[in-house]
């Protein structure tokens, strides 16, 4: 059977939080590590269980709304975030999506599909991407900020990008909404490689996110929003790069990153 995917469920109302346990540990597959009330308490035993999902409420008393969400994709680059809200809205849809949540579902989300998507999260795959085909007024404002922020930024084509070239492909598919699994069956790698991949570029681009690190890229000139006008970026020497120091809450979570990144690219040249 596949590893277990370790759950962290962070809600203010009791009775859902005990309903969500229940609801997830129906699947053996999925390994609910510990339910809390509190942001704080969240962030810590985060820290401590090192979960592949955390469930979030938008109630929560010491940081309402997307607050929680925000601060522990901040914290946990690696750590895929299912926000539960308490009434859906596009403003905190739009939110979510800028925050790198995984997901935005209503507490009322049938047990089947929250189980399902909490799967796909572990799996790296952005289910909130598919909430924009049925909200075309959220895609534009995605688009619009995407443009905006990249609006007279851009650096000449070919600018140096302190990210290898392995990197660079993996951040294409990111701008393009695909999951971990479609970018890794395109280049031939596993999805956990993926992820390694995107943690690593996290880091050295010093971004909290996937966006983030988009937007970054966009602005640098090393992608563009049109991917048939792709300029084609000089990836920088590993001599050249810029050193970056992880947080201390996020070390442990790349450790080894290197090497599996470097065996990667040389495998697949």
């Amino acid at each position: 059977m596949p590893d277990a995917i370790g759950i962290l469920v962070i809600e203010r109302e009791p009775l859902l939080r005990r309903g969500l346990v229940g609801c997830l540990k129906v699947d053996r597959r999925l390994n609910v590590l510990d339910a809390v009330a509190t942001a704080e308490e969240g962030y810590r035993r985060a820290d401590e269980l090192l979960p592949n999902v955390a469930l979030v409420g938008t109630s929560l008393p010491d940081a309402p709304g997307l607050g929680a969400a925000t601060e522990l994709r901040r914290r946990f680059p690696a750590l895929a975030t299912v926000v539960l809200a308490d009434a859906e809205s596009d403003d905190e849809l739009f939110g979510a999506i800028r925050a790198g949540a995984s997901a935005y579902l209503p507490k009322d989300v049938a047990e089947a599909e929250l189980r399902a998507i909490v799967k796909r999260a572990a799996a790296g795959e952005y289910v909130i991407n598919e909430q924009l085909l049925v909200r075309p007024s959220i895609a534009d404002r995605v688009l619009e900020e995407f443009r905006s922020a990249t609006a007279g930024e851009l650096a000449p084509a070919n600018a140096i990008a302190p990210l290898t070239h392995r990197e660079l492909e993996i951040l294409r598919g990111v701008r393009d909404g695909q999951t971990n699994a479609k970018i890794g069956q395109a280049l031939g790698i596993s999805p956990q490689t993926v992820k390694n991949h995107v943690t690593s570029i996290l880091r050295k681009l010093a971004v909290n996110d996937r966006t983030q690190a988009v937007v970054l890229a966009l602005r640098r000139g090393w992608l563009s929003i049109d991917a048939s006008s792709e300029p084609a970026p000089t990836p920088a020497r590993p001599t050249a790069l810029r050193p970056v120091v992880p947080t201390a809450a996020s070390a442990d979570r790349v450790d080894g990153i290197d090497e599996d990144e470097e065996s990667d690219v040389s495998s697949s040249a």
